[in-house]
């Protein structure tokens, strides 16, 4: 009889409950973020869903989806990088991935002081007993031109770290077109090389001398002919911990022949002094290159 009555209390309790009142997933809006802390984390925000309160645009980066929420307060005021590595699966989940920092005011206003795609990273003074809210979101396809990897969520690595000494940053934005007389001779015929590139860098100083470098460059190179062309498209970040480890993440370069793809770079991988230490995903691009003039006078 008593399993019976509570039975029927949690019915009751359960019917007066307001339709369409449910718990907000754990990071899915500000209200629900979800506290961090320094060092590496993984996380999964295949399940996010939008919210309000989401930013809509950083630069030239809009239309986001995906975003996850987190909270991390600062116990020392240091320049702190936080950094999301969406490349970290067997490639099923691999996204391209945006970053934002706001600072919470006294009475709950956010300021934005950092975002960032291509790295997903950001630096920033961080000030002690100042509460951060940190969000990872996907870049959508229309900023990307990469269908496959963008417009949702997955596995990812949140990255916060104190950084002790300076932070040394520069940006580039180089585009030319001009004919390749080495590469013509080659092919036999006249070929053209058009690109549209740009990048960062940032080499990390400590006491001790250089800590880290990092170097990302996304763009295009395009090689044509009268007949035909080949365009390379890459999106491909590079990190150098100076401990003879060279990480390579991301999406390497695409390669498209007359509007059709002919392969694809992805995943991540790490060179150490004798060679490949880790691979995910394949890379014949990297290890064999691209015959350009069989492409083009195929």
């Amino acid at each position: 009889m008593r399993l019976m009555r509570a039975s029927v209390f949690v019915a009751l309790l359960m019917a007066a409950m307001p339709v369409g009142v449910a718990a907000a997933i754990p990071g899915d809006e500000p209200s629900s973020a979800i506290p961090a802390s320094v060092g590496t984390t993984q996380y999964d925000s295949t399940a996010m869903t939008e919210s309000g309160a989401d930013p809509t645009s950083c630069r030239e980066f809009e239309d986001f989806t995906n975003t996850m929420w987190f909270s991390w307060t600062a116990t020392r005021s240091r320049i702190t990088m936080v950094d999301i590595n969406s490349f970290v699966s067997d490639g099923s989940t691999d996204f391209l991935a945006i970053l934002f920092v706001y600072a919470v005011g006294p009475n709950g206003q956010l300021t934005q002081v950092g975002c960032g795609a291509y790295p997903a990273t950001v630096f920033f003074g961080a000030k002690a007993g100042t509460t951060y809210l940190i969000v990872s979101a996907g870049l959508g396809a229309d900023d990307t031109g990469e269908p496959e990897l963008s417009d949702h969520g997955g596995t990812f690595d949140l990255t916060i770290q104190p950084i002790r000494g300076r932070v040394l940053s520069f940006r580039f934005h180089d585009t030319d077109s001009f004919v390749d007389e080495g590469l013509s001779d080659e092919c036999g015929t006249e070929v053209t090389v058009s690109f549209d590139d740009r990048g960062m860098g940032k080499t990390f100083v400590t006491t001790g001398g250089v800590r880290m470098f990092t170097f990302m460059i996304v763009g295009s190179t395009t090689f044509s002919t009268a007949d035909s062309s080949v365009t390379l498209s890459y999106a491909q970040p590079f990190r150098d911990t100076m401990d003879g480890m060279v990480t390579i993440l991301g999406v390497p370069v695409k390669v498209v022949l007359d509007g059709k793809l002919v392969t694809l770079d992805a995943g991540r991988l790490i060179l150490g002094p004798d060679g490949v230490v880790f691979e995910a995903g394949q890379h014949p691009i990297f290890e064999s290159g691209v015959d350009l003039c069989a492409l083009l006078t195929a």
